[in-house]
């Protein structure tokens, strides 16, 4: 019998940088240019900001920086930010607030250079993406169920993100699990998985269930580099499987939060009667006491996976440990390996 030599470590490139890592190389590094199959959700709203951006790329996954919640301005300083912290691929998130909106940061992140755009959920439509893609940006489209895959996959996205209910933030009606799968059987381009995935386990599952990589927003959340109060990420760690809740109160659609006893009580409040006058009165109050971070109100953005989440990590480090341990389950399965 003739013995296998043992596979040695690709080398380094001319440049130094470390040689990917060929387990876990998918579709989706060949594709961003990136060294692991990781996004880091777009976390607006003072969420992410360069230095998570920056943290996440230079760690070899891909870093998405937020359009909303920064005006013309300020998101052109956090592109030029993010870029004296990086040198690698990262990408612009533009969320549809309206069609001034997406249009203005579409042109911005065309005039930019920007070489990566990530969507909202479904959206932009067909001529945001083909103007994208007529300059030469690839678009990766957030999807909550197999119908706007299609869609976008018509359209002329290069990937979708299929994000199930799971996630923190807009989410839609189908969990993870039965979307990603449906998503992939149903496109020909590359899909990834995102929603309640935390840790080796999920990133390593995501792609059993024929994903070519995974997006985690919750996870980053808790990360050093985050703009996130430490308030807020103490709460994420502290959080159980059943302390989130799925609400239009804050944007007018489903949005997945972490309770709050504010939040509780008026969700109770409309389910027993409250008046339209009393319901509007106390939602701008719930709406103003979260900007302002006051006690009891503070209901973060957040996934159904918070309590996989047991301490503040930097991001590269979040990501060395997905790496390494799916890397060690992958050994575990494949004991002949």
């Amino acid at each position: 019998m003739i013995k296998k030599e043992k596979e040695q470590p690709p080398e380094p490139d001319r440049q130094g940088n470390k040689a990917p890592n060929r387990l876990f190389h998918t579709r989706l590094c060949e594709l961003l240019g990136i060294e692991y199959p990781i996004i880091q959700g777009a976390l607006g709203g003072g969420i992410s900001g360069p230095e998570l951006v920056a943290a996440v790329s230079n760690a070899g996954g891909l870093g998405v920086l937020a359009a909303w919640g920064l005006s013309m301005d300020q998101l052109r300083r956090a592109i030029e930010r993010t870029r004296e912290l990086t040198a690698r691929p990262f990408a612009l998130n533009i969320m549809p607030v309206n069609l001034p909106f997406t249009q203005s940061r579409t042109e911005l992140a065309i005039k930019e250079k920007i070489g990566i755009v990530t969507t909202g959920r479904g959206d932009p439509k067909a001529p945001i993406v083909q103007r994208l893609k007529s300059e030469g940006v690839k678009v990766l489209g957030v999807v909550p169920t197999v119908r706007h895959a299609k869609r976008l996959e018509q359209e002329g996205v290069d990937a979708l993100v299929a994000s199930g209910c799971e996630a923190g933030g807009h989410v839609g009606k189908v969990a993870t699990m039965p979307l990603v799968p449906q998503v992939v059987d149903a496109v020909n381009i590359p899909v990834v998985a995102a929603g309640g995935i935390m840790d080796a386990r999920g990133f390593l599952a995501a792609l059993a269930l024929g994903a070519c990589g995974v997006q985690l927003g919750t996870r980053f959340v808790a990360s050093e580099e985050s703009l996130t109060s430490l308030e807020e990420k103490k709460r994420i760690l502290e959080a159980t499987d059943e302390d989130t809740v799925v609400t239009e109160i804050f944007t007018g659609k489903p949005v997945r939060v972490l309770t709050s006893p504010r939040l509780v009580s008026l969700i109770k409040a409309m389910r027993d009667g409250l008046s339209p006058e009393e319901t509007r009165q106390r939602i701008q109050e719930l709406r103003k006491g979260k900007r302002a971070g006051q006690p009891g109100y503070n209901s973060v953005t957040s996934g159904q996976g918070s309590g996989l989440i047991h301490n503040i990590l930097p991001a590269a480090e979040i990501i060395r440990e997905i790496i390494s341990g799916a890397e060690a389950l992958y050994k575990h399965l494949n004991p002949r390996l």
